[in-house]
């Protein structure tokens, strides 16, 4: 999930309040259901909605018609509209909400173009944008990303769509073959505002992932290689003006030679106007998964990019005090922890969310490998869920941790050449981690961090359980746990309205779909 700042919405969402209070919902004629089909629809930080994408019965033997529901919080229909597309060669890519506008990122199969089209709240049509001078490497990972349903990225990129409140929605492509980036900025109208990219006198490769967007910056991770061939990947911070798309930072973790830091989360503090870097410290010759870390550390750096101040938690001194024995022997089991969310209480404690991960053997890549395969011999195991509570003069005062069955997660070959928090990044893009959402209130007051847990009880089927762990200016934690049962094909969690989540079960037989809220025991 990304983490963007939400802008107010328009009258759409009065009209919304006035639905039916349907807390369940049950569509026919669905021929397929990805989870990019159905986007949360936010006013502040607090769902309001839910946007369906999807085809619809053809107008005629020529033209194609893509339907777009709008449903209130309360899964009550509020609108719909049609659009009409010739038949067979569009496809969805990406849907987008940035607080004001829709924008749909279709794939022109035939002409090989790619189109934007953008919708205010009230499902208008506000501008459309075709692209016709893609680079191959474009079409080729628009290609892969199509067999994947469109809803997994790798190591190799993706086509996104990125929504940037209050400025429109970025979209992202490669230069040269897969050498450098290219991202273009589009106002709500789908109108293109600014273009930054890689240098092309540039010796290294780039690529650039975007994770966050608040009030002035758009933040990324910066990966760059000294090679085509080169599985030595290295990462920096950077931080985008979104008005003028001017890079204002761009910089690594480690601002000195006797650091060795694993980053693993970067985003900002509204409020101290300063970037905040999270990860894991080494010793200088450690080597990540093969010697474990010394702990976390909080770095936080200007506006300008200068480093302000390093904070480090020792895992012996500052936090196994605070950790529960079951915590202690995951640590000592040589898991890493990847920060999934950072946020910042009314209170002014900051809590860090974090599930570990950890790289072990995998029998049958190894055994591929033997034959001649270019696979990676490793996979990934994803363990447990912690939360790092810090007051508001950044002392570490409490450790919450939460066991849960581990799973796999697919590693590309060289991942034992990345560094932690980069492996992280890749796992994380590729939906690998159970980790699913965090939601809170307006008032930074209630927060809820919901993942799924894969129940793994001998001679019994695999059980998907939904934890939600909530905690709060109450100083309490609290754990939820539903059982996930469903005979549907693929199910798919959404954040929903406060003491909420949302499950969306698809039926593939049926060409169902079922749509249900359900109440958190919170």
């Amino acid at each position: 999930m990304l983490c963007i700042k939400r802008a107010a919405l328009t009258a759409c969402f009065a009209l919304a309040t006035a639905a039916t209070f349907a807390q369940t919902k049950t569509l026919d004629g669905i021929e397929n259901m990805t989870r990019s089909a159905l986007s949360p629809i936010y006013a502040g930080n607090e769902v309001k909605g839910y946007l369906m994408f999807g085809r619809g019965d053809k107008a005629d033997r020529k033209t194609d018609n893509y339907v777009l529901d709008f449903y209130d919080q309360d899964l009550g229909k509020v609108s719909n509209i049609t659009i009409q597309k010739p038949a067979n060669r569009f496809t969805l890519l990406k849907n987008s909400f940035n607080g004001t506008a829709f924008a749909f990122y279709f794939c022109n199969l035939k002409d090989e173009t790619v189109e934007i089209e953008t919708y205010d709240t009230s499902l208008k049509k506000l501008g459309s944008k075709v692209i016709e001078d893609l680079s191959k490497v474009d079409k080729m990972i628009i290609q892969n990303q199509m067999k994947q349903g469109g809803e997994t990225s790798s190591v190799s990129g993706k086509m996104d769509l990125f929504p940037v409140p209050g400025h429109g929605f970025v979209r992202n492509s490669y230069t040269g073959m897969a050498k450098g980036y290219a991202l273009v900025m589009y106002d709500d109208n789908a109108k293109a505002k600014w273009r930054l990219a890689s240098d092309e006198k540039s010796k290294l490769y780039e690529m650039v992932s975007l994770t966050e967007a608040t009030d002035k910056y758009i933040l990324g991770i910066m990966m760059r290689r000294d090679g085509m061939l080169s599985k030595q990947v290295s990462s920096s911070m950077i931080a985008i003006n979104a008005a003028t798309g001017k890079k204002v930072l761009d910089v690594p973790v480690e601002t000195s030679k006797t650091e060795q830091l694993s980053l693993s989360s970067f985003t900002f503090d509204a409020e101290k106007r300063e970037f905040i870097a999270v990860g894991e410290y080494y010793k200088l010759d450690d080597k990540p998964f093969v010697n474990k870390s010394q702990g976390f550390f909080i770095k936080r750096f200007s506006e300008a990019g200068k480093a302000v101040s390093t904070k480090n938690y020792g895992w012996q001194k500052e936090v196994m005090a605070l950790m529960p024995a079951e915590a202690k022997a995951s640590l000592e089991d040589n898991y890493v922890n990847y920060t999934q969310s950072i946020v910042k209480g009314a209170n002014g404690k900051m809590y860090i969310v974090a599930e570990q991960f950890k790289i072990v053997g995998d029998g049958m890549g190894i055994a591929l490998r033997a034959m001649g395969g270019k696979v990676s011999v490793s996979k990934g195991k994803i363990g447990n869920m912690l939360v790092f509570e810090l007051d508001s003069e950044a002392k570490l005062s409490k450790v919450k941790f939460y066991q849960k069955d581990p799973s796999n997660a697919t590693l590309p070959p060289g991942s034992g050449l990345m560094s932690a928090g980069l492996l992280g990044h890749v796992i994380k893009s590729q939906g690998d981690f159970d980790y699913q959402f965090m939601q809170r209130n307006d008032a930074s007051t209630q927060f809820n961090v919901v993942y799924i847990n894969f129940d793994k009880e001998k001679g019994e089927d695999t059980k998907r359980v939904i934890g939600n762990i909530a905690f709060g200016d109450d100083g309490q934690y609290l754990e939820d746990k539903i059982n996930m049962v469903s005979a549907a094909n693929y199910s798919y969690l959404y954040p929903a309205k406060p003491g909420y989540v949302m499950i969306a079960d698809y039926y593939k037989k049926k060409n169902q779909l079922g749509m249900k809220l359900v109440k958190l025991n919170i």
